[in-house]
């Protein structure tokens, strides 16, 4: 049987077990936070949306109200020329990004990182840009994607949006809250 000879006396022992206790516990413990660290973020909720109007100067809007995650965007367009139509993602009345479908079929000019993705895809006649937040972007009443076309020829448009909608906590009725018992609040 091999043992470990501990030269040094008890001291030198008692720090190299107090060392892999920790490393341990702290490996257990960081595995336990990075499980904790996703937060439930609601129901998952996917909108879509087509063009009615596809003629050059035309403006195509998805709008929704309500709180919640934005996490990603994808706008189909078939047919144009020039690739100059625009998308414009807003929430809150902020802009995200504004980015044409010509600018983002450039591979130089597409956004590949931890924190977003923004790319455009080619299939003979089909554009896809795809738009996609990690983490999610959060936003408390209004999600607007919007579709500028400046370019002749384009025979469809379709949105799609990946969000999750907020989960609103409310205290149930006839239980008392923390504020109803400072006077100052009544």
């Amino acid at each position: 049987m091999n043992q470990i000879a501990w030269h040094g006396g008890t001291a030198a022992r008692h720090f190299v077990e107090g060392c892999l206790m920790f490393a341990g516990v702290w490996a257990f413990s960081s595995t336990l936070a990075i499980a904790c660290a996703y937060d439930i973020r609601g129901e998952a909720v996917t909108i879509e949306q087509a063009g009615q109007s596809t003629s050059s100067g035309a403006e195509i809007a998805m709008d929704r109200l309500g709180g919640g995650w934005f996490q990603a965007a994808e706008i189909v367009k078939e047919g144009g020329s020039t690739g100059e139509t625009y998308v414009t993602l807003a929430l809150d009345g902020q802009e995200m990004i504004t980015a044409s479908f010509a600018s983002l079929e450039n591979p130089w000019m597409q956004l590949d990182n931890a924190y977003m993705l923004a790319s455009v895809r080619a299939e003979g006649n089909k554009r896809t840009m795809t738009i996609w937040y990690t983490p999610e972007l959060r936003f408390m009443f209004l999600v607007s994607l919007h579709v500028d076309i400046q370019e002749e020829g384009v025979d469809s448009v379709r949105m799609r949006a990946v969000m999750n909608k907020a989960i609103h906590i409310a205290p149930l009725p006839g239980t008392p809250t923390a504020n109803a018992a400072l006077p100052a609040f009544k």
